[in-house]
């Protein structure tokens, strides 16, 4: 935990991508339950495509997917929102913008 905000840190693999949350939907939810990517679709009140982006890590977990993911699989849309985070932060931290952000002023 930080000492000065209190937050909790998410820890991201370095070496290796973290697992998406369209890999988490299919192998973990999709799959198990044996589930069609529309059955999902009409029981979220969405469209099959946005169920298959995600999928297929096309598209990316949004609040308010989460919050729909959340209810249905009965997990928290923090669940979704920390995958989605996971996979988001280790990208930005193995591409050009951490050279970027380097040459960035410092304050504290």
């Amino acid at each position: 935990m930080d000492q000065r905000t209190g937050e909790t840190a998410l820890t991201t693999p370095q070496h290796r991508r973290p697992i998406t949350p369209g890999e988490v939907l299919r192998e973990d939810f999709i799959e198990p339950l044996q589930l069609t990517q529309g059955e999902l679709a009409e029981a979220l009140d969405v469209d099959r495509t946005t169920i298959n982006e995600i999928v297929n890590n096309r598209r990316s977990i949004t609040p308010e997917m989460a919050l729909r993911l959340g209810h249905a699989f009965r997990t928290s849309p923090e669940y979704w929102l920390n995958l989605q985070l996971a996979v988001d932060l280790y990208d930005a931290q193995h591409s050009t913008l951490v050279q970027e952000v380097e040459l960035l002023r410092v304050f504290a």
